[in-house]
């Protein structure tokens, strides 16, 4: 006996879209609405593709809004909150790190001087 052919509505539509979007895998998704996973790529392949897009977007548009500042106007966060996001924006996507003091070129510098000096003649 088979079954009758999956029709999808915009209430799956969406489903799909926010479990995607939060990290669920397609397989589980597809179990929670009770299909198997090339009946999901088949009828949902816009949602699963988009989804990962979205919610990088609208967490970026928030980490954007902290880094730059924009929060303390317009969501009342705090100095302290927007800091936290600029460093973890440079970090990311300015390519930023923090260094120990040892990993530092006038660091290096100095121990290479210091080592040159040691061996001068008295």
């Amino acid at each position: 006996m088979s079954r009758a052919p999956h029709e999808p509505t915009d209430k799956i539509r969406a489903e799909v879209t926010a479990l995607k979007s939060y990290g669920i895998p397609v397989k589980e998704i597809a179990a929670y609405i009770g299909i198997d996973d090339k009946t999901m790529s088949k009828y949902y392949r816009k949602e699963l593709d988009d989804a990962a897009v979205k919610a990088s977007a609208m967490v970026g548009k928030f980490l954007f809004e902290a880094a730059s500042g924009r929060a303390m106007e317009t969501k009342g966060a705090s100095y302290s909150d927007c800091l936290r996001g600029s460093m973890f924006w440079a970090k990311t996507r300015m390519g930023w790190r923090e260094v120990d003091k040892a990993d530092t070129p006038a660091d290096e510098l100095a121990e290479s001087i210091s080592k040159l000096i040691d061996r001068l003649p008295s």
